[in-house]
């Protein structure tokens, strides 16, 4: 069970079709592979990782049971961003870095993808554990979350895998197409 995600901010503004500047910031590091964008989204999300400490508690003091786990990106994307990201994540919290999950099969774009097969989409993908995960704390780190189909998977198997608990922290929500 995944008990939250923690989401940074939005890709694309509520009143037009337009990125906000995190989405633009993430467009620039994940389809356009610019380091400098990958190193400021980086220090934004350590700082909304700090914030979340201090405002919510919802990461704990640093331990060494917990583990910041990438989700691994789709193809044509910078496959270091999510790795990235979870160094971010890790080194804010005091975790550490695992990764634990692999994916055997390409996914179709899930922005594409009709809700009531997403599930489907995601299961086909073949994700594997592949880490210690068994009693540790796990964050899943991703860099776009749009209805949480697959964190959600990618929970269920982490705790399955023997995971104490599994939360998320997202840099950015986005929508589907046409929304």
């Amino acid at each position: 069970m995944l008990e939250r995600i923690h989401v940074m901010g939005a890709y694309w503004r509520e009143d037009h079709n337009l990125q906000t500047p995190l989405g633009e910031l993430i467009a620039s590091a994940k389809d356009h592979h610019s380091a400098t964008a990958v190193t400021r989204l980086q220090e934004q999300l350590s700082d909304f990782v700090h914030g979340l400490e201090t405002t919510s508690g919802a990461a704990a003091e640093p331990h060494a049971d917990i583990l910041a786990v990438p989700v691994p990106n789709g193809s044509g994307s910078n496959r270091r961003l999510v790795p990235a990201l979870a160094s971010a994540v890790a080194d804010a919290m005091g975790a550490s870095v695992c990764e634990a999950l692999t994916r055997q099969e390409t996914m179709a774009r899930m922005r594409d993808t009709p809700l009531q097969q997403r599930l489907a989409v995601v299961q086909a993908a073949g994700y594997e554990i592949g880490g210690q995960v068994a009693g540790h704390g796990v964050v899943l780190v991703d860099d776009v979350v749009m209805t949480g189909t697959t964190l959600r998977y990618l929970a269920r198997l982490l705790r399955d895998a023997g995971a104490a608990r599994v939360i998320a922290v997202v840099a950015a929500q986005t929508r589907r197409a046409g929304q």
